[in-house]
């Protein structure tokens, strides 16, 4: 993967800021540069005339003594040195930077193509492995697993894992990894932070690796577990630069409880810088997460293995008395959970039991009203029925009167005749 700082193109027109590129570049650029060792012209070799001109081209007034006109010229001469020297070196340092970032670009880019070749091929050659991608790229790996890989297979994996999020404890041990492949692996933990565990033991990393992985870690919120058992983290303890990387880190790391440096040469130096960096970790109170240090079998000194050992002991009883603080503070929400549950159960109980009690009271006063209804009905057809009986007589006894009255009617014709 390409440096920010190398990636950029190159423009002939514009200065590179030297401050913006790593350290590492900018010694190897300072390298390319040759030293000025040019000196400014003595205004006293110069005869009397041509001081005269020299000061006049410069808009001074000459006095006519040598020794004081020749200690004002040269003090020119040194002041447009100075200015020259300056420039020329500029100017070498730009070249060189441009001509380094050029070549740096150059060969990062055949890199680039060799390994996507190599990765290419790789897939070509084992079909497993183009499995795994496709698992990784749709999320839909085991949440554990074992692989078997090479360094081309483990750069392949590395595109795409930084954005999974299903896996969450990888092996890559005994696979002979080389530091390409752990650099690829550093990359994955600046972006994913689902992985919780990470095996990688008996491989071939060295310091380069162990910078990189302290570089990510940094900022990493997901790793919890970190083995690097049996890899030659200081090549052969001449290189404490990865060693110190991983003190700092210790420093910012927030999430990190268990790394295993088991076997892995850090030697009497290592564990120094080890030590002296948890210290500062310790006294700044930046980390507290830390549980597990395991940096056996690696010739540490005594004394800074109890240094670790203690503070190790100070985070672990810090846990378990935050542990059981957390147990506490649960068992004390389990039992207020528990009361408020029973306080429910009861309050449901007894809105049940006044619901059912109020659903009886209105079926109770559902069947009056339809009983009252009922005989109200009944009333009603009573009624009907008594005055349908008496318009009944009541017409009976007018048509009675009127045949009565129609028989007395005839009765009267009859007389008269």
């Amino acid at each position: 993967m390409m440096d920010p700082a190398t990636t950029l193109d190159v423009d002939d027109e514009s200065d590179i800021d030297l401050d913006k590129l790593p350290p590492d570049e900018r010694d190897a650029i300072m390298s390319r540069v040759t030293p000025d060792d040019s000196l400014p012209t003595d205004a006293f070799s110069l005869g009397q005339n041509d001081l005269r001109r020299e000061l006049i081209d410069r808009g001074i007034q000459p006095k006519g003594f040598f020794n004081d006109d020749a200690l004002r010229l040269q003090e020119e001469f040194d002041r447009e040195h100075v200015a020259e020297k300056e420039s020329r070196m500029k100017q070498r340092i730009q070249t060189a930077a441009k001509t380094y970032l050029r070549e740096t670009i150059k060969r990062k880019r055949q890199q680039l193509e060799t390994e996507l070749k190599e990765e290419i091929d790789e897939l070509a050659k084992n079909p497993k492995l183009e499995v795994w991608l496709d698992l990784v790229k749709s999320n839909t790996t085991p949440i554990e697993a074992l692989l078997r890989v090479n360094s081309i297979a483990t750069r392949a994996l590395a595109k795409v894992l930084p954005f999974n999020l299903s896996l969450r404890a990888l092996n890559l041990s005994g696979n002979h990894l080389n530091d390409m492949a752990g650099k690829a692996l550093a990359t994955v933990l600046r972006r994913n932070n689902t992985l919780v565990k990470l095996e990688a033991e008996g491989n071939g990393f060295g310091p380069a690796t162990l910078k990189e992985l302290a570089s990510a870690l940094t900022t990493n919120a997901g790793l919890a577990y970190l083995s690097l058992e049996s890899n030659p983290l200081t090549s052969d303890e001449t290189d404490f630069t990865g060693v110190t990387a991983i003190g700092a880190m210790l420093a910012k790391n927030t999430t990190l409880t268990s790394l295993n440096l088991w076997r892995t040469r850090l030697g009497m130096e290592g564990g120094k810088v080890m030590e002296m960096m948890w210290a500062l970790a310790k006294g700044m109170q930046q980390n507290e997460t830390m549980l597990c240090l395991d940096i056996g079998n690696n010739k540490v000194g005594l004394g800074d293995a109890t240094a670790i050992s203690k503070a190790l002991a100070e985070n672990l009883a810090r846990y378990e008395a935050t542990q059981r603080k957390k147990g506490e503070m649960k068992k004390g929400q389990v039992e207020a959970a528990e009361r408020a549950r029973k306080l429910h159960d009861e309050e449901r109980k007894q809105k049940e039991h006044e619901q059912w009690l109020e659903e009886r009271r209105v079926e109770r006063q559902t069947e009056r009203d339809r009983i009252e209804a009922e005989r109200q009905r009944k009333l009603k057809e009573e009624e009907d029925r008594q005055r349908q009986i008496s318009d009944r007589k009541a017409a009976e006894r007018a048509a009675q009167m009127e045949l009565e009255k129609k028989k007395k009617k005839k009765k009267g014709g009859k007389k008269k005749k």
